[in-house]
């Protein structure tokens, strides 16, 4: 019975049986104690002690029916504590969510350079020279390196002094020019090898079979290219338009290919050597008249460094 008392008036009245079986009802008052806690309003927010979950609200705020403040978002932290109270969020942040202020698509709070847009992979920090190490990592952060050095490119050997590296040169031990990759330039009486050998190069007509009068200029062609093995051929053929165009295209291949053919057979490694056709597609000159015809008909020669 002392158990119910707290939830009961202070003074109630108990029925019950005759023993003697009479069912005669008799009423007799009783008088209960109520212990003071279960009367009190300790916190003032309307629910009394014994049904108050949360009995120290502070004064003013709106509660549940059993005592506790509201949580409008449900995030485990009363309103009147949250600073978000519509947003769930972590209570080390307040209420609030974790934002994202450099737009890098790493949170705030795993994010260690929340103002610096980064990379996940480096939680949120950046890699500007993008070589695989973070800025405050990298001793070098605006040029790419390796890691061994820190972030930093390795030391660039120029083996001849010609300011081009080592890893660039083409001719590493011979100074050269940085147009040529670091080979030398191709000597005036050489260059005039080159044009000569375009001059005088001359085919049976329709044909891609070399005259023999062509022959001399260009074996000091292939002298030239012996000279400076680092150089590369770059024939390009051409035609009148005289004939079929798909004729004249292939008439064009095959003359620069003949050209090609001639100097491997003097030495020079055919992978040193490139050749295109053009056709009529690329006159020079007029082909109404046999002059420009004459100049359109020809195999251009460039000496090439890459």
């Amino acid at each position: 019975m002392r158990n119910l008392l707290p939830l009961l008036a202070s003074t109630l009245a108990v029925l019950c049986l005759d023993p003697a079986g009479s069912f005669a009802q008799k009423r007799a008052p009783i008088t209960a104690y109520v212990s003071p806690y279960y009367k009190y309003d300790d916190d003032k927010d309307g629910v009394p002690n014994g049904r108050d979950k949360c009995p120290a609200t502070p004064e003013g705020e709106q509660v549940t029916p059993f005592g506790c403040p509201y949580d409008t978002d449900f995030d485990g932290i009363f309103d009147y504590e949250d600073k978000c109270p519509s947003e769930p969020g972590p209570r080390e942040n307040l209420g609030c969510p974790y934002g994202d202020k450099d737009n890098d698509g790493v949170k705030d709070n795993n994010d260690k350079c929340p103002d610096t847009p980064g990379l996940a992979r480096f939680f949120g920090c950046p890699d500007t020279d993008s070589d695989g190490l973070a800025d405050a990592l990298d001793a070098c952060p605006d040029v790419p390196g390796l890691r061994e050095h820190n972030g930093c490119p390795p030391n660039k050997k120029d083996s001849d002094g010609d300011g081009v590296t080592d890893q660039e040169d083409l001719c590493v031990t011979t100074p050269g020019v940085k147009a040529n990759r670091g080979c030398p330039e191709i000597k005036a009486e050489e260059q005039a090898v080159l044009k000569k050998a375009f001059n005088n190069l001359l085919f049976e007509t329709g044909k891609d079979i070399i005259k023999q009068s062509s022959f001399a200029s260009l074996n000091d062609l292939a002298g030239v290219l012996k000279n400076n093995p680092a150089a590369k051929l770059h024939l390009e053929g051409y035609t009148d338009n005289v004939g079929e165009a798909d004729q004249n295209q292939t008439l064009s291949e095959k003359r620069a290919a003949a050209v090609s053919r001639y100097l491997a057979d003097k030495g020079i490694v055919e992978s040193r050597i490139t050749t295109a056709g053009y056709g009529e597609s690329r006159p020079v000159a007029d082909n109404d008249n046999e002059k420009g015809r004459s100049l359109n008909r020809r195999v251009a020669m460039n000496i090439r460094y890459e």
